[in-house]
Protein backbone atom coordinates (compact mmCIF):
# COMPACT_ATOMS: atom_id res chain seq x y z
CA UNK A 1 0.00 0.00 0.00
CA UNK A 2 1.07 3.73 -0.94
CA UNK A 3 1.33 5.96 1.34
CA UNK A 4 0.47 9.47 1.30
CA UNK A 5 3.26 11.08 -0.54
CA UNK A 6 3.11 8.00 -3.56
CA UNK A 7 -0.51 8.40 -3.49
CA UNK A 8 0.10 11.68 -4.39
CA UNK A 9 3.18 11.60 -6.96
CA UNK A 10 0.86 9.15 -8.83
CA UNK A 11 -1.90 11.34 -8.92
CA UNK A 12 0.39 13.96 -10.61
CA UNK A 13 1.55 11.47 -13.05
CA UNK A 14 -2.10 10.61 -13.83
CA UNK A 15 -2.42 14.41 -14.80
CA UNK A 16 0.30 14.62 -16.16
CA UNK A 17 2.94 12.02 -17.36
CA UNK A 18 5.82 14.11 -18.42
CA UNK A 19 5.76 16.58 -15.48
CA UNK A 20 9.33 17.23 -13.99
CA UNK A 21 10.35 15.97 -10.65
CA UNK A 22 10.24 19.85 -9.42
CA UNK A 23 7.05 20.72 -10.70
CA UNK A 24 5.65 18.03 -9.19
CA UNK A 25 7.77 19.08 -5.97
CA UNK A 26 6.72 22.53 -5.87
CA UNK A 27 3.22 21.63 -6.49
CA UNK A 28 2.70 19.28 -3.72
CA UNK A 29 5.18 21.31 -1.22
CA UNK A 30 7.75 18.86 -1.17
CA UNK A 31 12.02 18.71 -1.73
CA UNK A 32 12.51 17.73 -5.39
CA UNK A 33 15.13 15.43 -4.59
CA UNK A 34 12.26 13.64 -2.07
CA UNK A 35 9.68 13.26 -5.27
CA UNK A 36 11.86 12.45 -8.02
CA UNK A 37 13.61 9.49 -5.31
CA UNK A 38 9.77 8.19 -4.67
CA UNK A 39 8.91 9.10 -7.95
CA UNK A 40 11.69 6.38 -9.86
CA UNK A 41 10.68 3.90 -7.22
CA UNK A 42 7.32 3.56 -8.04
CA UNK A 43 8.28 3.58 -12.01
CA UNK A 44 10.78 1.21 -11.31
CA UNK A 45 8.33 -0.66 -9.60
CA UNK A 46 6.00 -1.42 -11.96
CA UNK A 47 3.26 -0.16 -10.01
CA UNK A 48 2.49 2.92 -12.24
CA UNK A 49 3.89 3.30 -15.60
CA UNK A 50 3.43 6.03 -17.95
CA UNK A 51 2.70 5.70 -21.75
CA UNK A 52 2.07 7.84 -24.28
CA UNK A 53 -1.16 7.18 -27.50
CA UNK A 54 -1.91 8.72 -30.54
CA UNK A 55 -5.67 9.87 -29.86
CA UNK A 56 -7.65 7.57 -32.00
CA UNK A 57 -10.54 9.73 -33.23
CA UNK A 58 -7.98 12.30 -34.12
CA UNK A 59 -5.32 10.35 -36.01
CA UNK A 60 -6.57 8.70 -39.32
CA UNK A 61 -10.13 7.69 -39.93
CA UNK A 62 -11.59 5.68 -36.47
CA UNK A 63 -14.57 6.29 -34.72
CA UNK A 64 -14.89 4.78 -31.18
CA UNK A 65 -17.26 2.25 -30.12
CA UNK A 66 -17.93 0.05 -27.03
CA UNK A 67 -18.11 -3.34 -27.66
CA UNK A 68 -19.77 -6.03 -25.39
CA UNK A 69 -19.18 -9.94 -26.42
CA UNK A 70 -21.02 -12.96 -25.12
CA UNK A 71 -19.67 -16.23 -24.55
CA UNK A 72 -19.49 -19.41 -22.68
CA UNK A 73 -17.96 -19.00 -19.05
CA UNK A 74 -14.96 -20.75 -19.95
CA UNK A 75 -14.21 -18.68 -23.01
CA UNK A 76 -14.45 -15.58 -21.80
CA UNK A 77 -10.64 -15.21 -20.33
CA UNK A 78 -9.70 -16.38 -24.09
CA UNK A 79 -11.72 -13.92 -25.72
CA UNK A 80 -10.91 -10.76 -23.25
CA UNK A 81 -6.96 -12.07 -24.08
CA UNK A 82 -7.90 -12.20 -28.06
CA UNK A 83 -9.63 -8.48 -28.24
CA UNK A 84 -6.35 -6.85 -25.78
CA UNK A 85 -4.38 -8.17 -28.38
CA UNK A 86 -5.52 -6.20 -31.33
CA UNK A 87 -4.37 -2.86 -32.09
CA UNK A 88 -7.78 -0.84 -32.47
CA UNK A 89 -8.69 -2.00 -29.16
CA UNK A 90 -7.97 0.55 -26.33
CA UNK A 91 -8.89 -1.22 -23.07
CA UNK A 92 -10.60 -4.86 -22.88
CA UNK A 93 -11.85 -6.14 -19.42
CA UNK A 94 -14.60 -9.09 -18.12
CA UNK A 95 -17.57 -8.53 -16.15
CA UNK A 96 -18.44 -9.76 -13.64
CA UNK A 97 -22.72 -9.37 -13.85
CA UNK A 98 -22.52 -11.46 -17.06
CA UNK A 99 -20.58 -13.76 -19.11
CA UNK A 100 -19.04 -10.65 -21.10
CA UNK A 101 -16.40 -9.12 -22.26
CA UNK A 102 -16.35 -5.77 -22.86
CA UNK A 103 -14.08 -3.04 -25.14
CA UNK A 104 -13.36 0.09 -26.14
CA UNK A 105 -12.96 -0.34 -30.04
CA UNK A 106 -11.80 1.89 -32.96
CA UNK A 107 -12.35 1.32 -36.01
CA UNK A 108 -13.49 3.38 -39.36
CA UNK A 109 -17.06 2.31 -39.31
CA UNK A 110 -17.15 0.98 -42.70
CA UNK A 111 -15.16 -2.17 -41.23
CA UNK A 112 -17.75 -2.39 -38.58
CA UNK A 113 -19.53 -5.81 -40.61
CA UNK A 114 -15.92 -7.09 -41.05
CA UNK A 115 -14.98 -6.54 -37.25
CA UNK A 116 -18.46 -8.60 -36.08
CA UNK A 117 -19.46 -10.79 -38.77
CA UNK A 118 -15.59 -12.01 -39.83
CA UNK A 119 -12.93 -11.96 -37.17
CA UNK A 120 -15.12 -11.98 -34.31
CA UNK A 121 -17.87 -14.35 -35.14
CA UNK A 122 -14.98 -16.55 -36.24
CA UNK A 123 -13.31 -16.64 -32.38
CA UNK A 124 -13.99 -19.99 -30.29
CA UNK A 125 -16.14 -19.40 -27.57
CA UNK A 126 -18.89 -16.35 -28.88
CA UNK A 127 -22.42 -16.81 -28.30
CA UNK A 128 -23.20 -12.64 -29.44
CA UNK A 129 -22.09 -9.12 -29.40
CA UNK A 130 -22.99 -5.66 -29.29
CA UNK A 131 -21.56 -2.33 -30.54
CA UNK A 132 -22.65 0.94 -29.54
CA UNK A 133 -21.22 4.24 -31.34
CA UNK A 134 -19.93 6.64 -28.02
CA UNK A 135 -20.55 9.58 -29.41
CA UNK A 136 -19.75 12.16 -27.20
CA UNK A 137 -17.25 12.21 -24.60
CA UNK A 138 -17.49 13.56 -20.81
CA UNK A 139 -14.14 12.14 -19.20
CA UNK A 140 -10.61 10.62 -20.11
CA UNK A 141 -8.43 8.58 -18.18
CA UNK A 142 -5.88 11.16 -18.74
CA UNK A 143 -8.38 13.44 -17.16
CA UNK A 144 -9.14 11.53 -13.70
CA UNK A 145 -9.43 13.45 -10.42
CA UNK A 146 -8.92 10.76 -8.05
CA UNK A 147 -9.79 12.46 -4.30
CA UNK A 148 -6.11 12.13 -3.48
CA UNK A 149 -4.76 16.21 -4.64
CA UNK A 150 -6.76 19.37 -4.78
CA UNK A 151 -8.29 20.81 -7.61
CA UNK A 152 -6.00 23.04 -7.64
CA UNK A 153 -2.99 21.21 -7.81
CA UNK A 154 -4.26 19.33 -10.53
CA UNK A 155 -4.76 22.43 -12.31
CA UNK A 156 -1.93 23.72 -11.43
CA UNK A 157 0.13 20.34 -13.14
CA UNK A 158 -1.82 20.92 -16.73
CA UNK A 159 -4.54 22.08 -18.43
CA UNK A 160 -7.87 21.06 -18.43
CA UNK A 161 -8.69 18.69 -20.83
CA UNK A 162 -11.17 19.95 -22.95
CA UNK A 163 -9.27 20.18 -25.76
CA UNK A 164 -8.95 16.28 -25.28
CA UNK A 165 -12.21 16.14 -25.25
CA UNK A 166 -13.67 18.36 -27.87
CA UNK A 167 -10.73 16.59 -30.08
CA UNK A 168 -12.54 13.37 -29.49
CA UNK A 169 -15.71 14.82 -31.87
CA UNK A 170 -15.58 13.90 -35.11
CA UNK A 171 -14.11 16.61 -37.25
CA UNK A 172 -13.40 17.26 -41.11
CA UNK A 173 -9.83 17.76 -40.50
CA UNK A 174 -8.31 14.62 -39.12
CA UNK A 175 -4.69 14.09 -40.08
CA UNK A 176 -2.44 10.90 -39.74
CA UNK A 177 0.70 11.76 -38.36
CA UNK A 178 3.62 12.70 -40.39
CA UNK A 179 6.71 10.36 -40.44
CA UNK A 180 8.56 12.59 -37.79
CA UNK A 181 5.59 12.83 -35.38
CA UNK A 182 4.55 9.21 -35.77
CA UNK A 183 8.35 8.66 -34.71
CA UNK A 184 8.10 10.57 -31.82
CA UNK A 185 4.89 8.63 -31.04
CA UNK A 186 6.58 5.12 -31.14
CA UNK A 187 9.41 6.63 -29.42
CA UNK A 188 6.83 7.40 -26.09
CA UNK A 189 4.81 4.45 -26.45
CA UNK A 190 5.54 2.52 -23.15
CA UNK A 191 8.57 5.28 -22.24
CA UNK A 192 6.59 8.32 -21.51
CA UNK A 193 8.77 9.90 -19.60
CA UNK A 194 11.71 9.66 -22.04
CA UNK A 195 13.65 12.59 -21.76
CA UNK A 196 14.35 15.45 -24.73
CA UNK A 197 17.74 14.35 -25.43
CA UNK A 198 16.63 10.54 -25.66
CA UNK A 199 13.47 11.98 -28.45
CA UNK A 200 16.05 14.33 -29.88
CA UNK A 201 18.75 11.29 -31.08
CA UNK A 202 15.55 9.19 -31.98
CA UNK A 203 14.14 11.21 -34.34
CA UNK A 204 16.86 13.27 -35.47
CA UNK A 205 15.81 16.44 -34.63
CA UNK A 206 16.59 19.37 -31.81
CA UNK A 207 15.44 19.48 -28.83
CA UNK A 208 13.87 22.61 -29.53
CA UNK A 209 12.21 21.39 -32.17
CA UNK A 210 10.80 18.10 -30.48
CA UNK A 211 9.62 20.06 -27.42
CA UNK A 212 7.49 22.38 -29.89
CA UNK A 213 6.28 19.12 -31.45
CA UNK A 214 5.22 17.51 -28.74
CA UNK A 215 3.60 20.48 -26.51
CA UNK A 216 1.37 20.75 -29.38
CA UNK A 217 0.38 17.14 -30.01
CA UNK A 218 -0.37 16.97 -26.73
CA UNK A 219 -2.23 20.20 -26.48
CA UNK A 220 -4.32 19.58 -29.35
CA UNK A 221 -5.11 16.43 -27.32
CA UNK A 222 -3.69 14.55 -30.88
CA UNK A 223 -1.64 12.39 -28.20
CA UNK A 224 -1.74 11.51 -24.74
CA UNK A 225 1.13 10.83 -22.04
CA UNK A 226 -0.71 9.47 -18.84
CA UNK A 227 0.05 6.50 -16.24
CA UNK A 228 -1.21 3.63 -16.25
CA UNK A 229 -1.89 1.73 -13.19
CA UNK A 230 -4.60 -0.33 -11.70
CA UNK A 231 -6.48 1.51 -9.44
CA UNK A 232 -6.16 0.00 -6.34
CA UNK A 233 -2.53 1.06 -6.36
CA UNK A 234 -4.27 4.33 -4.86
CA UNK A 235 -6.68 2.59 -2.92
CA UNK A 236 -9.39 2.51 -4.96
CA UNK A 237 -9.69 -1.80 -5.76
CA UNK A 238 -13.44 -1.85 -6.61
CA UNK A 239 -14.16 -1.00 -10.59
CA UNK A 240 -17.36 -1.05 -12.05
CA UNK A 241 -18.70 -0.43 -15.20
CA UNK A 242 -21.77 1.89 -15.15
CA UNK A 243 -24.81 2.12 -17.56
CA UNK A 244 -27.31 5.27 -16.83
CA UNK A 245 -30.33 5.66 -18.87
CA UNK A 246 -30.68 9.10 -19.29
CA UNK A 247 -34.32 11.42 -19.28
CA UNK A 248 -34.90 12.60 -22.92
CA UNK A 249 -32.51 15.78 -23.19
CA UNK A 250 -30.47 15.31 -20.05
CA UNK A 251 -27.75 13.06 -21.30
CA UNK A 252 -25.55 15.84 -21.14
CA UNK A 253 -26.01 17.17 -18.12
CA UNK A 254 -25.93 13.75 -16.58
CA UNK A 255 -22.56 13.55 -18.54
CA UNK A 256 -21.12 16.75 -16.55
CA UNK A 257 -22.36 15.92 -13.17
CA UNK A 258 -20.43 11.60 -13.62
CA UNK A 259 -17.75 13.99 -15.05
CA UNK A 260 -16.87 15.81 -12.08
CA UNK A 261 -16.73 13.24 -9.81
CA UNK A 262 -13.21 12.07 -8.29
CA UNK A 263 -14.89 8.43 -8.74
CA UNK A 264 -15.18 8.68 -12.67
CA UNK A 265 -11.75 7.80 -14.42
CA UNK A 266 -14.10 7.39 -17.81
CA UNK A 267 -17.33 8.08 -19.27
CA UNK A 268 -18.78 8.43 -22.48
CA UNK A 269 -22.57 9.29 -24.42
CA UNK A 270 -24.13 6.98 -26.76
CA UNK A 271 -28.02 7.46 -27.75
CA UNK A 272 -29.86 8.90 -24.23
CA UNK A 273 -27.31 6.88 -21.93
CA UNK A 274 -23.93 7.44 -19.94
CA UNK A 275 -21.11 4.85 -19.69
CA UNK A 276 -19.22 5.12 -16.86
CA UNK A 277 -15.91 3.19 -15.21
CA UNK A 278 -15.74 4.13 -11.89
CA UNK A 279 -13.10 3.14 -8.84
CA UNK A 280 -13.78 3.19 -5.35
CA UNK A 281 -12.62 1.82 -2.09
CA UNK A 282 -14.99 -1.13 -1.33
CA UNK A 283 -18.61 -1.45 -1.97
CA UNK A 284 -20.24 0.23 0.94
CA UNK A 285 -18.53 3.63 -1.75
CA UNK A 286 -20.12 1.79 -4.80
CA UNK A 287 -23.37 2.33 -2.73
CA UNK A 288 -22.76 5.82 -1.79
CA UNK A 289 -22.45 6.48 -5.24
CA UNK A 290 -25.22 4.43 -6.57
CA UNK A 291 -27.17 6.63 -3.90
CA UNK A 292 -26.09 9.82 -5.33
CA UNK A 293 -26.29 9.42 -8.72
CA UNK A 294 -30.03 8.07 -8.20
CA UNK A 295 -30.55 11.57 -6.70
CA UNK A 296 -30.05 13.49 -10.27
CA UNK A 297 -32.90 14.37 -11.67
CA UNK A 298 -31.69 13.09 -15.07
CA UNK A 299 -31.09 10.03 -14.46
CA UNK A 300 -34.24 7.31 -14.50
CA UNK A 301 -31.89 4.05 -14.08
CA UNK A 302 -28.46 2.30 -13.34
CA UNK A 303 -26.96 -0.81 -14.21
CA UNK A 304 -23.86 -1.70 -13.11
CA UNK A 305 -21.82 -4.71 -13.16
CA UNK A 306 -17.87 -5.08 -11.68
CA UNK A 307 -14.97 -5.57 -13.29
CA UNK A 308 -13.81 -8.89 -12.44
CA UNK A 309 -10.51 -9.03 -14.89
CA UNK A 310 -8.68 -6.76 -16.73
CA UNK A 311 -6.92 -7.40 -19.98
CA UNK A 312 -6.08 -4.59 -21.10
CA UNK A 313 -5.70 -1.09 -19.63
CA UNK A 314 -5.18 2.67 -22.00
CA UNK A 315 -3.42 0.14 -24.68
CA UNK A 316 -1.32 -1.89 -22.39
CA UNK A 317 -1.70 -5.16 -22.55
CA UNK A 318 -1.98 -6.89 -19.34
CA UNK A 319 -0.01 -10.35 -18.85
CA UNK A 320 -1.68 -13.11 -16.46
CA UNK A 321 -4.05 -9.83 -14.97
CA UNK A 322 -0.83 -8.35 -14.15
CA UNK A 323 0.22 -4.55 -15.38
CA UNK A 324 3.79 -5.09 -16.97
CA UNK A 325 6.83 -3.54 -15.72
CA UNK A 326 8.38 -0.80 -18.06
CA UNK A 327 11.99 0.85 -18.10
CA UNK A 328 11.33 4.63 -17.32
CA UNK A 329 13.67 7.85 -17.17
Amino acid sequence: MLDDLDRQITAALIRNGRASWRQIAEVLGQQERTVARRGKRLLASGEVRVHALANPTVVGENDAFLLRVFARPSAVRPIGEWLAQREDVLWASALAGASECVAEVFVPIERIGALLYEELAAVDGVDGFTVEPLVRYYRTVSGWRPDVLEPEQYQALAVDEDAALASQRRRPDRAVLDESNAALVGLLRGRGRATLEELSAGVGASKATVGRRLDALIRSGALFVRAVLDPATLGYPVESLLDLTCAPGSRDAVGATVAALPTTRWSAGTGERVLVQSAVAGLPELGELFERLHAHDGIRSIRSSLYAEIYKRSSTVYAGGILPPAEQS
